[in-house]
């Protein structure tokens, strides 16, 4: 579908497309860029995946949890009627928070060895970077206070930051959307440190920092519909008071730059709503705080690592993408619609078509039970080892239905049930029903397409930097989106947010995996414009986020 752009936009926004544009470009990777500019981490200088705010007092969380028993598939299908009646807004208490945030960002097991302690935890991070962080805003939570609270998953604590009142009226100041805020239990705040990502990718940092961002997200928003949770997500937050809730200088250097990327809200309407200061709308005279006037004062932070090599052009883009000044604030139709392929080009529904040898699929698809969400994100573990044995083309598909018919979240509006900003394409290895070769899936339609037939093993590899899970898996699925094309329509922060929305369908297509015992791996490390000649679309605006490989798992895994 063609971009028809009724809107000329602001100079002053247009030149901040083109700073985002010149860092995406800076940050290509080639055989020849990565032999000119080679991106090897130093082991001593590796950030600390831990941020402790060790002068603030801390409250432990308890650890005896709920158990977000649903089955995974479901979950992800039906939401909230996935969810037995009785479980359907748990207690707002502290061991529901406990729960939520062990699930979606907590240690699920220790290894130590004789150097150190490992951890394993239920959110995955690109590279074990770990660049994202966890604060809960706290209203009305029964057994902790109000307020603004840093979360450890390694101590398994919250440390407070601000008190309730300052940190409800520092949200909703000039913003009038956010005042439902006074009305739930709480909200968390996922963050990125950016040099924690830079440390083990370069330049290319904050691409996989909003991946992870994204993936954290989606995280909390499925833990959240699991154990019965209304959820509210928003990935457009006034990134200058955000920062300022977190306590992070508007002049940090880059080792300590940290940015809130999206909010995740706990929608159920609280029991016992915070109390309203007498300067904020709807207050009585007593029982609240006054809304806060000025800047809030900074959060002292302590180093994450010994050396922390600046890339002054990452915070530069992440300011280009957020602030002030958004043209076009909510991506609707047609930009949510949008499709790498011709008009014309013809598509099918797999689930009914011949394959080329003439044989039909299975008559209909049965429904795949999967396993529980508890034992997944108990047990989940991206791993680069695969069998070259075939995936069912039930399970294949149910997998790629979940990830891009799941919708998406604010500021991006679809009409219908699926994602807004990403597309995937899919290298088809061994899918039983399905011919191998190169696929593209539209998720508006739910309807396929195949661009090439054959088996390209070797050359996904070598595209993914001769990694070779690419190549021994099912299938791989590239993960696009129309930049060139939106950015100049839209406005900047399209770039933030597609690798936000990446990172969000990276999480279910391996959720959806692990749920059929299925193996995944994730990369956003690849060679940007080989992999759109392989594609035919180096002469568009689309460029190729992130690559997710599935299969079968060796027996002994």
């Amino acid at each position: 579908m063609p971009i028809v752009n009724p809107i000329t936009l602001p100079q002053e926004i247009l030149d901040r497309v083109a700073r985002v544009m010149e860092y995406h470009d800076s940050s290509r990777w080639s055989p020849a860029s990565l032999a000119a500019e080679p991106v090897v981490p130093q082991p001593e200088n590796q950030p600390y995946e831990f941020r402790i705010f060790e002068n603030l007092e801390g409250t432990s969380l308890p650890t005896g949890f709920l158990d977000p028993g649903a089955l995974t598939l479901a979950l992800m299908r039906d939401g909230l009627a996935a969810v037995p009646p009785e479980q359907v807004g748990p207690p707002q208490d502290l061991k529901t928070l406990a729960t939520w945030l062990q699930y979606a960002d907590g240690i699920a097991q220790k290894r130590r060895t004789i150097t150190a302690t490992h951890f394993a935890r239920t959110c995955f991070s690109d590279g074990n970077a770990f660049p994202c962080e966890v604060y809960v805003a706290a209203f009305a939570v029964e057994g902790l206070d109000a307020g603004f609270y840093h979360y450890n998953p390694r101590e398994f604590t919250l440390r407070k930051l601000r008190d309730g009142g300052e940190t409800i009226a520092r949200l909703v100041r000039g913003r009038p959307d956010l005042a439902f805020l006074k009305t739930v239990p709480a909200a968390m705040f996922v963050s990125t440190i950016f040099c924690r990502s830079t440390w083990r990718f370069g330049r290319r940092g904050y691409r996989h920092a909003l991946h992870d961002a994204g993936y954290l997200v989606q995280n909390l928003v499925t833990v959240a519909t699991g154990l019965g949770i209304q959820t509210m997500t928003r990935m457009q937050m006034n990134d200058s008071a955000t920062r300022e809730l977190i306590g992070v200088r508007a002049d940090a250097d880059f080792g300590h730059a940290e940015a809130v990327q999206a909010m995740v809200a706990w929608a159920d309407r609280a029991t016992c709503p915070i109390p309203l200061g007498p300067t904020q709308k709807g207050a009585g005279a007593e029982g609240g705080t006054p809304a806060a006037a000025g800047p809030m004062p900074p959060v002292e932070r302590g180093d994450l690592a010994n050396e922390v090599v600046p890339y002054v052009s990452i915070l530069e883009t992440h300011q280009a993408c957020v602030a002030p000044g958004m043209a076009v604030r909510e991506v609707r139709p047609p930009y949510t619609d949008l499709s790498p392929l011709a008009p014309n080009h013809p598509t099918f529904d797999v689930e009914t078509s011949r394959m080329s040898d003439g044989s039909l699929p299975p008559t209909h698809p049965q429904p795949l039970p999967g396993q529980p969400l508890r034992k997944v994100l108990a047990t989940r573990l991206a791993s680069p080892h695969f069998t070259h044995g075939p995936v069912a083309r039930d399970a294949f598909l149910a997998i790629n239905r979940l990830a891009f018919r799941g919708g998406t979240y604010f500021p991006l509006h679809p009409e219908g049930p699926h994602v807004a900003l990403v597309r995937p394409f899919w290298f088809v290895h061994a899918v039983n029903g399905m011919d191998a070769g190169i696929w593209y899936y539209h998720p508006p339609s739910d309807r396929w397409s195949i661009l090439r037939h054959g088996t390209f093993r070797k050359e996904t590899a070598k595209l993914a930097l001769d990694q070779a899970a690419f190549g021994h898996c099912a299938a791989v699925c590239f993960v696009s989106a129309n930049l060139g094309g939106l950015l100049p329509i839209a406005g900047p922060d399209i770039y933030r947010l597609a690798h936000l929305e990446a990172g969000m369908v990276t999480n279910r297509l391996a959720l959806s995996s692990e749920a059929l015992d299925l193996n995944w791996f994730e990369s956003g490390s690849f060679y940007d414009e080989p992999t759109r000649e392989f594609l035919g679309m180096q002469n568009s605006g689309w460029e190729v986020l992130d690559l997710v490989a599935i299969g079968s798992r060796p027996a002994q895994q």
